[in-house]
C-alpha cells in the first residue's frame, strides 16, 4: 500500500470534537446519528440529523471524509425505519458506511445505495476467507479484529483488495467483538445493540482448587487501552492503511490532542518511511495524558497478564456493578396451551463425546452436534477416528450428525477449519453449522446443508434473507434476541432453530485468566485448566465458569443455564420448528434425563397435552445451581 494513502480516522461525538479533530489533522471522522448506532447509552454523544449535514459539508469543503456508523444489531422493526434513514444518508454524500448486520447490506442492496461499505470490528473479521465473503458482497474495507496480530493482517492484506483498518488507539474489549453477552445475560442490556453495560470492568474473585491463593477481588478482566504508536511502521508494514483511534465518546481536547500526535507520526513515516523512527518524547506525552495504562494488546502474541489493570487504580468510574440474578422457580411454569394444533419441534443437542452420543441416539433425537473448539475440560477431540465411530453410532437410527465450527477462527485457525473440512471428504455428515463468515466459505461447496449458528447474531429476517441467498438452509436465533424480535424473525424464508437449555456462554477471549494467575503469568501454558475447575466471583457471588479450548481461549459461562421450557408450547406456536440443547457440558446422564424431559413435552404438545408442570420441577432439581431465560 503507498504511504500516501494512509489514512488518520478520528471519532467525534459532538460538533465541537469534529472541528477539532479535523484541525489536529484526522484524514476522515466517524460518528453516529441520534437512532441506530453503537453509543445508544449516550445520546447526547450522537449527531441528530441536521448535524450529520452540517458535519459532511464542513468535512468535504476540506476534502476530509465523513463515515457513518450503523453498527449495532437490527431487530425487524428497525430494519424498516432504517431505510429512509439511509436514503438520507445518500443524499447527504456520507463516504462511507460502518456496518455489523448482514441485514443491512441486504437493505442497501435493495435501495442501490451504492454508498461504500466498510465492515466494522463488530462482524469479527479475523481471517481472509471470512474477507474474501466481504469482498463478493462489495464492501470496500474490513476494520480488522482488534485481536488479530501483526502477521496475521499481513497474511490476510496480502491476498486481498480491501482496505485494511485498524484500531491503533483506545479502549479495548477483553472478549472478542461481536461474541460478549454478559451484558444481555446480566441485566438485558446488549453489547451489539450499543447497550453494555461492561461487565468486564467490574470486580470479581478467581475460584480455584482449595490450595491456591488469590488476592481476593480484582479487575481480572478490565483490560489496558490500546496504544499502537510504537509499532505505526510493523502495522504500514503489514498493510494497514487507515489508523482508527477509538473514542466517541471523548472530549475534544483528549481526541484533539491524540490525533496530532499520531497525525505528525504517520506525516513523518510518509515522509521518510525508511529512515523512521519513533518519537520518545510524544510517546511520554501520550503516557502522561493516558485514561488507563497502555498495552499492545494481541499485535506481537497472546497477551498476558501485562494487558490487564487488575488493580483498578486507573479504571474511570463506571455506574454499573453486579446485580443479583433472579432464578427461575416453580411458578414459571405456565399451564396455557395454545388451541391451534402444533407441529412437533426437532430436537438439536450439542454433545462432548461419544458417550453422550449413544445416549441421544437411543432417544430418538433428530439433530446431533459435534464440536470443533475441541474443549479442553471435555477431553474429547474431533479426529477422524472419533468422527467416523460418531457415524457409526447413528447409522442405523434417524439422528443426523452436524459439526460445529467455532465461533472464533482466526487466520491462524484457518488450517484447523481446513483439517475438518477434509475429515468430512472421508466420513460426511448430514451438515456443518457455521459460526464465521471464514467457515461458511470453506464449507460452502462442500455439498453439506449448511446452518447459521448463533456467533453469526442473525437478528432480522433481512440477514436472514442473504444467508439465504448464499446457501444456508437454518438459522440459529441471536442469543441475545427476546420474545418480541423472535417473532419477527420466525417470519422470515429460513426455519429458525432457538437454543432452549444448555450453558450460555457469555463472553469468548483470547486472554486466560487462569494462566496469568499462576505464578504471575509467566512462562507456558502450564494446562492448570485441565486439572482443575476455576471460575470468576462476582460482587453478588455469582459464579462464571472458566471454560477452554485447545488454543487457550477462555469461554465464561452465564452463573444459571437456560431453561426455556415454560414456554414451549408458546414458541412452536410462535412457529419455531427447531430446539437446540447445549449439552457440551453436561454428564451423559445428566443430559440424558434434560433431554428426556424436553422429547416427551414435545410429543405431549403435538398431541394437545401440556400437563408438565413436574418434568419442569425435575429440571430445576437437575440444575440446583439455578435456571435463566436470560434475554427472553
Amino acid at each position: 500500500m503507498p504511504f500516501h494513502e494512509l489514512e488518520l480516522l478520528a471519532p467525534a461525538g459532538k460538533m465541537d470534537v469534529l472541528h477539532s479533530v479535523v484541525e489536529a489533522g484526522a484524514d476522515a471522522v466517524y460518528l453516529g446519528g441520534k437512532r441506530f448506532n453503537m453509543r445508544a447509552l449516550r445520546p447526547d454523544f450522537n449527531f441528530a440529523d441536521e448535524e450529520i449535514k452540517q458535519a459532511a459539508d464542513f468535512l468535504h469543503q476540506r476534502n476530509r471524509k465523513l463515515y457513518i456508523t450503523l453498527n449495532n444489531l437490527y431487530s425487524d422493526n428497525e430494519i424498516d425505519e432504517i431505510g429512509s434513514y439511509l436514503l438520507f444518508l445518500k443524499e447527504v454524500g456520507i463516504d462511507a458506511l460502518i456496518v455489523q448486520d448482514l441485514g443491512i447490506v441486504t437493505l442497501c442492496e435493495k435501495l442501490g445505495l451504492g454508498i461504500p461499505l466498510h465492515a466494522s470490528v463488530q462482524m469479527g473479521i479475523a481471517n481472509l476467507e471470512a474477507v474474501r465473503v466481504l469482498e463478493q458482497k462489495g464492501f470496500e474495507r474490513v476494520i480488522l479484529s482488534k485481536n488479530v496480530s501483526w502477521q496475521e493482517i499481513a497474511e490476510i492484506s496480502a491476498d486481498t483488495s480491501l482496505g485494511i483498518e485498524y484500531f491503533c488507539h483506545g479502549d479495548l474489549c477483553i472478549s472478542h467483538a461481536g461474541q460478549c453477552f454478559m451484558s444481555s445475560f446480566g441485566g438485558g442490556e446488549s453489547g451489539n445493540r450499543g447497550r453494555c453495560s461492561k461487565p468486564c470492568r467490574w470486580q470479581y474473585e478467581l475460584h480455584g482448587p482449595k490450595d491456591e491463593e488469590y488476592s481476593g477481588y480484582q479487575y481480572f478482566l478490565a483490560h489496558k487501552d490500546l496504544c499502537l504508536y510504537p509499532h505505526l511502521q510493523e502495522l504500514v508494514n503489514a498493510g494497514v492503511c487507515s489508523f482508527k483511534i477509538e473514542g466517541r465518546m471523548r472530549s475534544a481536547d483528549y481526541l484533539a490532542h491524540l490525533v496530532s500526535i499520531y497525525r505528525r507520526a504517520l506525516d513523518r513515516l510518509i515522509e521518510n518511511p525508511d529512515s523512521y523512527r519513533m518519537d520518545e518524547d510524544e510517546y511520554n506525552n501520550l503516557q502522561e495524558h493516558r485514561v488507563r495504562d497502555y498495552t499492545a494488546g494481541n499485535l506481537f502474541g497472546r497477551m498476558g497478564r501485562e494487558g490487564i489493570g487488575y488493580d483498578g487504580q486507573r479504571e474511570p468510574f463506571f455506574i454499573s456493578t453486579a446485580q443479583p440474578l433472579t432464578p427461575l422457580n416453580i411458578s414459571d411454569y405456565k399451564k396455557d396451551l395454545p388451541s391451534i394444533s402444533l407441529p412437533q419441534p426437532e430436537l438439536t443437542v450439542q454433545v462432548s463425546g461419544l458417550d453422550s452420543l449413544k445416549v441421544l441416539c437411543d432417544l430418538g433425537v433428530d439433530n446431533v452436534i459435534l464440536e470443533c473448539e475441541q474443549i479442553r475440560q471435555n477431553r474429547q477431540n474431533l479426529t477422524q477416528q472419533f468422527l467416523h465411530q460418531a457415524l457409526e453410532l447413528a447409522e442405523s437410527t434417524k439422528t443426523k450428525i452436524f459439526v460445529e465450527t467455532p465461533r472464533i477462527v482466526s487466520q491462524n485457525d484457518l488450517e484447523t477449519i481446513r483439517r475438518v473440512r477434509y475429515m468430512l471428504d472421508s466420513d460426511p455428515v448430514f451438515g456443518v453449522i457455521v459460526n464465521d463468515l471464514g467457515s461458511f466459505k470453506l464449507f460452502k461447496d462442500s455439498g453439506l446443508e449448511l446452518w447459521a449458528g448463533y456467533g453469526l447474531n442473525t437478528f432480522n429476517h433481512k440477514a436472514a434473507s442473504l444467508l439465504q441467498e448464499m446457501g444456508v438452509s437454518r438459522i440459529t436465533a441471536s442469543l441475545e434476541i427476546d420474545k418480541s424480535h423472535l417473532k419477527s424473525l420466525l417470519g422470515s424464508v429460513l426455519p429458525v432453530e432457538l437454543m432452549v437449555h444448555g450453558s450460555l456462554p457469555g463472553m469468548v477471549s483470547d486472554y486466560c485468566v487462569i494462566r496469568a494467575a499462576q505464578a504471575g503469568g509467566e512462562g507456558d501454558c502450564g494446562l492448570y485448566c485441565s486439572q482443575n475447575d476455576y471460575e470468576l466471583v462476582d460482587r453478588c457471588n455469582q459464579k462464571y465458569k472458566i471454560i477452554t479450548d485447545y488454543n487457550c481461549r477462555n469461554y465464561l459461562l452465564n452463573p444459571f443455564d437456560l431453561c426455556l421450557f415454560p414456554h414451549m408450547s408458546q414458541l412452536l406456536a410462535w412457529g419455531v420448528r427447531s430446539f437446540r440443547i447445549n449439552g457440551q457440558y453436561y454428564s451423559p446422564e445428566k443430559l440424558a434425563m434434560v433431554v428426556a424431559i424436553y422429547r416427551e413435552a414435545s410429543e405431549g404438545i403435538k398431541d394437545g397435552q401440556w400437563n408438565y408442570q413436574d418434568n419442569y420441577s425435575k429440571l430445576l432439581k437437575l440444575s440446583p445451581e439455578g435456571l435463566t431465560v436470560a434475554c427472553f
